[in-house]
């Protein structure tokens, strides 16, 4: 986000629709504000108006929010659900990812957080106590390899370590581990095998959801399609109760990043409080169930 305050600011949007680049640049009392390729436009402005005229232009041009009072919540589906479950899941243990840890506690919501546990601790990722606050919450801790690896190119030793070591090291933090997620999806019967072989009780991949409850294969879980950056809440609501409609399932929801920006894997704080509060909802008045992979599973 950038911000009005800073002595030189560079602000750039791409708005799909129109496919223009918007930009402003403020430096000191001279204001530049224009599209890609058109060419600036300058404003040049006294003192006393300038810091009113860039947050006028930065708001419009979507460099930053404009005030507004709190975002309406989505309206909750029409539908009772008999026959379906969600899981929530979070892929590699960013450090954003525990922002959302005050807001699954206060709905009540659990979620399963599979950790690269080579990365764990380093520069943004979580911190072995982050985990343990997560995990005390009543959130699952899974494992993701030691270092991310494509688990179809390694073989022998290098392979078993992977996997064997990673659940290791969650299992020295004082975690319960029995669920497992294959780095980008990809795994083969050499790699199922071998999480079998270091103990794990399941295994998720990322794509074929919604699955069945039980699953055919729980060392091939299936998953909905990856949550991007423009995943709309109403998309995400869709992959529910199409569930339902079809007659009930396994929502498996894969998460990697929660913040605001570039990054095509994320998803925004806000639209994740909404959608924590819509499956609250239905949770609560409709009869969804919300359990973590090792829940489900029956860990």
């Amino acid at each position: 986000m950038c911000s009005p305050w800073d002595v030189r600011t560079i602000c750039t949007v791409w708005t799909p629709r129109s496919k223009v680049l918007k930009s402003a640049v403020i430096t000191h009392n001279r204001l530049v504000a224009g599209s890609n390729p058109a060419g600036p436009t300058y404003y040049l402005m006294k003192p006393s108006g300038f810091v009113e005229i860039s947050l006028i232009l930065l708001i419009t041009l979507g460099c930053m929010p404009a005030p507004t009072e709190a975002t309406p919540r989505p309206s909750p589906a029409p539908i009772n659900f008999t026959n379906t479950t969600v899981s929530l899941t979070f892929d590699d243990g960013a450090a954003d990812n525990y922002a959302v840890r005050p807001i699954l506690s206060e709905r009540g919501l659990h979620a399963t957080f599979y950790i690269v546990s080579g990365f764990t601790g380093t520069e943004g990722y979580m911190t072995a106590g982050q985990l343990r606050d997560l995990f005390e919450d009543g959130n699952e801790i899974g494992g993701h390899t030691l270092n991310h690896t494509k688990l179809t190119e390694v073989r022998g030793a290098d392979l078993e370590r992977e996997i064997c070591q990673d659940r290791q090291n969650l299992l020295d933090h004082g975690f319960e581990v029995t669920s497992f997620a294959y780095p980008f999806g990809h795994y083969d019967e050499v790699s199922k095998q071998v999480v079998k072989d270091c103990g794990y009780a399941n295994a998720r991949a990322v794509t074929g959801g919604p699955d069945a409850i039980p699953p055919e294969d729980p060392f091939a879980l299936q998953a909905m399609p990856y949550i991007v950056q423009d995943t709309t809440i109403n998309k995400l609501m869709r992959y529910v109760t199409g569930a339902e409609v079809e007659g009930g399932g396994w929502v498996i929801l894969v998460f990697h990043r929660v913040c605001t920006g570039y990054n095509e894997y994320a998803i925004d704080l806000e639209t994740f409080t909404n959608l924590a509060d819509w499956l609250a909802y239905q949770r609560d008045l409709n009869g969804l169930v919300i359990k973590t992979v090792g829940e489900v599973i029956g860990r």
